[in-house]
């Protein structure tokens, strides 16, 4: 490696050496202690690269071997300065070029935020620009504690703020505060939120219309919010008035859920080849410019996924500036065949999935059926699945 190295700094010769004896130069360098870095013979010549400082005393040495000499090429660090020299515009355009881009990368051109649910962007950007975080400002005027400290202050939905900087992109980062629901005090009843047959009732505040036993509807009442003489009970006297208070208590009921899920035994599936291509569009207001677009043959078959990105935006301006970059993946299309029982658990699954997305987490499963549905479709299977379960079906329904 060091004496590679040493050859580029002081920079090589190849000779195309051809004569009657051409073995006479190459014996002759041998002997004079020229440094010869490679020999090969091409027909009747000789190919021998040498150190650039050897090859300025070989004259006397071609003489006396009565060859001719003749240079093919050359390589090395001296070559390369001397070819700079020659083309000092385009040295100094190069310079040039670094020293803008080093330039543009000292600025901000790109501000995301990140982590927002329910706080509006335009309110954390006003907050921004507000500090001198913006498109076009340079990053060592950017004082990120400050802008972090002051978000803080000015949103009080915002728990923690980090603004860090990648290339020429500001990325904001924002944690929201979980706040706790306000309590609704106002009159209300308990009503069923969906049918099933009361298993318990324990009416902590108001009075309790159902029993054990009782079948419900959805919205039928459950616990009334009245109280009686300031007390929350069944009235003594018929003369006495009720107040209007809110409910509150448990009614546990059973309740039953069906769902239906279908998978056919034939199916058809598609899988990525790995084969892809990408297309590129930018947006500018309303006029699409192609840049690079992809030629799809009718015969194949793709999943796109399309990715927009918006570049630029002012704020005295309605024009927008996006880009739009459209993935291709090649798919081939295969048939599978499924057995009866895969089907089953097929459809088992995705009749399950529609049930779980009904019941509540604190609900308690008590039976699970499953039943395999005849259909006049030779290719399809049919599943269906009860699930009763025990949960508390009340929920609050104001007094008007």
């Amino acid at each position: 490696m060091t004496f590679k190295l040493f050859n580029y700094i002081t920079g090589t010769i190849t000779l195309k050496v051809s004569g009657a004896m051409p073995e006479k130069f190459i014996n002759l360098c041998m002997t004079h202690q020229k440094r010869l870095l490679s020999i090969s013979k091409h027909d009747e010549d000789f190919i021998v690269s040498m150190g650039l400082s050897d090859f300025f005393s070989i004259r006397p040495l071609v003489r006396k071997s009565q060859n001719h000499v003749q240079v093919i090429g050359y390589a090395g660090l001296p070559f390369l300065i001397r070819k700079i020299k020659k083309r000092k515009m385009l040295v100094a355009g190069g310079i040039v070029f670094l020293m803008l881009l080093n330039l543009l990368m000292s600025y901000i051109w790109f501000v995301d935020i990140v982590g927002i649910k329910s706080i509006s962007a335009q309110q954390i950007k006003d907050v921004l620009y507000e500090q001198g975080l913006k498109p076009g400002m340079l990053k060592e005027k950017i004082n990120s504690k400050k802008i972090e400290n002051q978000i803080v202050r000015s949103i009080p939905e915002v728990a923690w703020v980090n603004i860090g900087f990648t290339g020429t992109r500001a990325v904001v980062e924002i944690v929201e505060k979980t706040l706790p629901k306000a309590l609704d005090k106002a009159p209300a009843d308990i009503v069923a939120a969906k049918d099933g047959i009361i298993t318990e009732v324990i009416a902590l505040a108001g009075e309790s219309v159902v029993k054990k036993g009782d079948t419900v509807k959805k919205g039928d009442l459950l616990i009334k919010g009245v109280a009686y003489d300031g007390k929350t009970m069944t009235p003594n006297h018929v003369n006495t008035d009720p107040q209007l208070i809110r409910a509150n208590g448990i009614v546990r009921a059973r309740v039953w859920y069906e769902g239906y899920g279908e998978t056919e035994l034939i199916q058809l599936s598609h899988e990525r080849t790995g084969q892809q291509y990408i297309g590129v569009k930018i947006r500018v207001g309303d006029r699409t410019i192609v840049l690079k677009e992809v030629a799809v043959s009718p015969d194949q078959l793709f999943e796109i996924e399309e990715v927009n990105k918006k570049l630029l935006s002012w704020r005295n301006t309605d024009i927008v500036v996006e880009s739009i970059i459209s993935t291709y993946y090649e798919v081939d299309e295969k048939t599978i065949h499924l057995s009866v029982e895969e089907a089953r658990e097929q459809g088992k699954s995705k009749a399950l999935a529609e049930i779980q997305a009904l019941i509540p987490e604190t609900a308690y499963v008590l039976l699970r059926t499953v039943e395999v549905l005849k259909t006049p479709e030779t290719n399809l299977v049919r599943v269906k699945v009860n699930v009763e379960t025990a949960e508390d079906i009340g929920q609050f329904m104001n007094v008007q």
